[in-house]
């Protein structure tokens, strides 16, 4: 009896599932030892620890994968908050750095709430929570089911809209379309 055909692919067809979770598999282990390689600058030394390291890796990615939802990585949302994050840090050490070494250090410390709009439960929701002190002068203090409570270096900056960019870099890398503030509000 032959086998079906998406379970038998004709060479040099069209991707089937076969081929794709194959390609999947191959995926990750190969990106980790291509990392190491770079790393390393190709010592083969290195694989004694390097080995070890992939396959610690590749373990826990797939603990971590069966634990929580599906979710994927947009790659623009990739570059694009790449960017972004690179531009907030250099532009948040810089601030942080001009606030608290002038001569009168320019701070209004305060606790600022923000209600966020990724969905709960979500990866999205934890790199936002680590990323938020990306930008100058701010820290998550709590963070609760519907809103986070921000300390900040200058309460009377405009945090929201800061926050709300943040977040909408963090949705675009995950492919997460976020509602409309004011709905957040609701």
């Amino acid at each position: 009896m032959q086998p079906p055909n998406h379970l038998d692919p004709a060479p040099g067809g069209p991707a089937t599932p076969v081929k794709t979770a194959a390609a999947r598999s191959l995926a990750l282990p190969a990106l980790l030892a291509l990392l190491w390689l770079v790393l390393t600058g190709g010592a083969a030394s290195s694989w004694i620890v390097g080995v070890p390291a992939i396959a610690a890796a590749l373990l826990l990615a797939r603990r971590v994968e069966g634990a929580t939802s599906p979710w994927r990585l947009d790659p623009a949302g990739v570059l694009r908050f790449a960017a972004y994050f690179v531009r907030e840090s250099v532009r948040g050490g810089i601030d942080v750095a001009g606030r608290v070494s002038a001569r009168r250090p320019r701070v209004a410390p305060g606790l600022v709430r923000y209600r966020w709009r990724l969905p709960a439960g979500s990866p999205a929701r934890t790199l936002f929570l680590l990323c938020v002190s990306l930008l100058p002068g701010t820290l998550v203090a709590a963070a609760g089911e519907h809103e986070l409570l921000i300390h900040a270096l200058d309460a009377t900056a405009p945090l929201a809209a800061e926050l709300a960019a943040l977040e909408q870099h963090v949705a675009g890398l995950f492919a997460l379309p976020l509602p409309a503030p004011e709905a957040a509000d609701a």
